[in-house]
């Protein structure tokens, strides 16, 4: 019985261990929010990495009633920058920039693979 319940204990300890690459993940998108990298009134801005591999897939997602004028190159720029100070070791970071409208569907405003 004992047995039984140390090895239910393990799995689910297993379970919902958090990886190495869902740290690196907080610690990208906690980076870029405290680096306030995007300086816009009115909008929700939302920052989702995913690393695997040496590869991170980062999504900038503004939420708000209109659509934003911004420069988007130079803010995935700077967001590519911000990331490989925090994880140098990333080989192909592919950024998009993406528009959620209150009614009606997102749209993607800027989509760019930078190699290393």
């Amino acid at each position: 019985m004992k047995k039984i319940l140390v090895l239910m204990t393990l799995v689910s300890s297993f379970l919902f261990a958090k990886g190495v690459d869902d740290i690196l993940e907080n610690r990208i998108e906690n980076e870029l929010k405290m680096k306030n990298i995007i300086q816009i009134s009115n909008y929700n801005v939302d920052y989702d990495a995913d690393v695997y591999e040496n590869q991170m897939n980062l999504e900038i997602e503004f939420d708000g009633v209109k659509e934003p004028k911004l420069d988007y190159n130079n803010i995935a720029l700077e967001a590519v920058t911000t990331s490989r100070k925090v994880a140098p070791d990333l080989d192909n970071i592919y950024v998009v920039i993406k528009f959620d409208p209150v009614m009606g569907e997102d749209k993607i405003l800027f989509s760019k693979t930078y190699s290393k």
